[in-house]
């Protein structure tokens, strides 16, 4: 391929299927995580500027346990800040997996539109000598079309 070719590499199947029971098993290493609907995740969450807040709330319950109503769960409260913490750690090195196999996947993907598009046009010069690529190239045409034109805007009447 061209110097312009953003990645070359191949994953092995072996080293994809190992990578992929490597993920299985962090998943056993952490039984408790769970996946929430969207309509039924909390209104009201911690963003990075709460969380001096939260933990600030939570000296407090600890602190003056005696103002806190009895139902009030100062250890559940700890619990969930205690996870937050742990996970947070765990979350940045995955986010920076995911952003690297994104980018990676980005690269590749640009590389092979690229080499797809120059099949296309060589095909297209070589069906005016040889029609055994026209039917190939009727198929690829089918998904060609219309890709590098901009769509017409819809006006409001």
């Amino acid at each position: 391929m061209s110097n312009t070719n953003k990645i070359s590499a191949v994953l092995p199947e072996a080293d994809k299927t190992a990578t992929l029971a490597l993920l299985e098993q962090v998943k056993t290493k952490l039984p408790f995580l769970i996946s929430t609907p969207e309509a039924e995740r909390p209104k009201r969450k911690m963003g990075a500027k709460s969380v001096e807040y939260v933990n600030l709330c939570l000296e407090a319950a600890k602190e003056y346990p005696t103002k806190l109503t009895v139902e009030f769960d100062t250890p559940e409260f700890g619990k969930d800040v205690d996870l937050i913490n742990q996970l947070w750690a765990i979350r940045i090195k995955i986010g920076d997996l995911l952003d690297k196999v994104d980018d990676t996947m980005e690269a590749a993907s640009g590389d092979s539109m690229k080499a797809a598009d120059r099949v296309y046009e060589l095909l297209k010069a070589a069906e005016k000598t040889d029609g055994s690529v026209s039917e190939i190239l009727r198929r690829i045409a089918q998904f060609y079309s219309g890709q590098s034109k901009p769509r017409a805007k819809k006006t409001n009447p």
